[in-house]
């Protein structure tokens, strides 16, 4: 079994666990599903798999989180190897985990945007505004104060004066460092990827860089040290 897209899984599931914990959510993890029964924050599947064996004890442990929730929510499947289709569930969009080995991230660039770590409340805020505008709206605060305290966690704002202009997320893992949530004005898009990368590379201090994209966006980053190493599929309820 490849142990990359493993890897991936249990570091997304990692940044999850920081989210929900910022959010005082509760979940747990039984039969290579990472799964929780509370309401889940914008963007936020309510269940995880973990291994990409025992679809079965998977599709159980689906099976008795869907008789609790309500509403519509998502599933990751995170080996694209589930069929959920008879559980009322469809497809809502396919990605690929990506790896970067250390030595292949890009260098930080010399000039334009300046990045810094988010640190404080009145940082957060602003930061969190670009991200909505750039991509993710939502009137729910997703990114909330304490999660600044999560020492395995950095969120990076890339700055033009005062204005955040770009903006990522980093969560260190026991093998790996997550890239996620990268946004940017369309303008600065030429400089911002690679100096977002770096700034995560940093801050994982050697460990691999991972994650998931899908589309233009995978593309992009294959130019910058990446590789895919595996399928991923997120599948969505409807709505009753």
């Amino acid at each position: 079994m490849n142990d990359e897209p493993v890897i991936c899984a249990y570091n997304n599931v990692d940044w999850y666990q920081a989210i929900f914990r910022s959010h005082g959510l509760m979940w747990a993890i039984t039969d290579g599903v990472w799964s929780s029964r509370d309401n889940a924050p914008p963007y936020y599947s309510n269940a995880v798999t973990l291994t990409p064996s025992g679809q079965a004890a998977q599709i159980a442990q689906l099976r008795d989180l869907q008789a609790v929730l309500r509403g519509r929510w998502s599933v990751k499947d995170s080996f694209d190897a589930l069929d959920l289709a008879p559980l009322g569930f469809e497809p809502l969009f396919d990605a690929e985990w990506i790896w970067c080995d250390p030595s292949d991230a890009p260098a930080p660039d010399p000039g334009g945007i300046a990045w810094r770590p988010v640190t404080t409340t009145d940082q957060l805020e602003p930061w969190e505004g670009a991200w909505r505008k750039n991509g993710s709206p939502t009137q729910t605060p997703v990114f909330v104060p304490n999660l600044l305290a999560d020492p395995t966690i950095t969120l990076f704002g890339g700055y033009r004066g005062d204005i955040v202009v770009a903006g990522c997320a980093g969560n260190r893992s026991a093998d790996s460092v997550g890239f996620s949530n990268f946004f940017v004005d369309d303008a600065e898009e030429p400089l911002a990827v690679a100096g977002a990368i770096a700034q995560v590379a940093r801050f994982g201090a050697g460990l691999p860089i991972v994650g998931y994209l899908a589309s233009d966006a995978l593309a992009r980053v294959t130019t910058l040290g990446f590789r895919s190493v595996g399928p991923l599929r997120i599948w969505v309820t409807g709505t009753g």
